[in-house]
């Protein structure tokens, strides 16, 4: 646990955000790598998680101050961008949609002992019946291209903030930027996106 937080501090540096709730995220990942070894929430590439899924993550709040924001999160899997987010700021509303059912159990389960309150929906974003309103939709490493319509049927948002690779590109120019090593957030007009 000591480990933990003497990385988790260096990587606030690094971002250059303030230190906030270090000992939520040494619990959360505590509980995500106990999980992890009966569920494939991430992948074993991803060993070194704060570098590769938590600094990603938190790039969001270089580009967002606003802690009034309601956030859709889609294929939320082991918690990447959803529950780092709402860690770092519990006020924010967020909602994620995860289609495997044993991700969503662990879901309700590390949001239960961070006492954080998420809307957990196990569903494809296809199959929610009513439009989810919200100011920022959130994906990670997904294939996005191929679901812009299919998420603009079913969700309502201000924005996309895609956290990929620096060489995953979607087709307009972001509106905003911010790279962190092999990693980039980049911020779309979600009205604007063709897939």
């Amino acid at each position: 646990m000591k480990k933990q937080r003497i990385l988790l501090e260096k990587s606030f540096r690094k971002l250059d955000i303030p230190q906030k709730n270090i000992e939520q995220f040494c619990l959360y990942l505590e509980i995500l790598s106990e999980w992890n070894r009966h569920i494939a929430l991430i992948s074993k590439r991803d060993k070194d998680i704060i570098n590769h899924l938590l600094e990603p993550s938190l790039l969001f709040f270089k580009i967002f101050k606003n802690s009034n924001l309601s956030i859709v999160d889609i294929g939320s899997g082991g918690g990447f961008p959803a529950i780092a987010i709402k860690i770092y700021e519990p006020s924010l509303n967020i909602t994620m949609i995860e289609t495997n059912s044993k991700k969503c159990a662990f879901l309700t389960y590390v949001c239960a002992k961070l006492n954080s309150r998420c809307n957990i929906i196990n569903k494809r974003v296809e199959e929610i019946e009513t439009t989810l309103n919200c100011d920022v939709i959130t994906v990670r490493a997904l294939k996005i291209l191929p679901l812009i319509e299919k998420i603009k049927k079913r969700i309502s948002g201000g924005h996309l903030l895609y956290i990929t690779s620096k060489d995953n590109h979607l087709t307009i120019p972001p509106k905003k930027e911010h790279i962190l090593n092999n990693y980039c957030a980049r911020l779309y007009r979600f009205k604007e996106l063709v897939g």
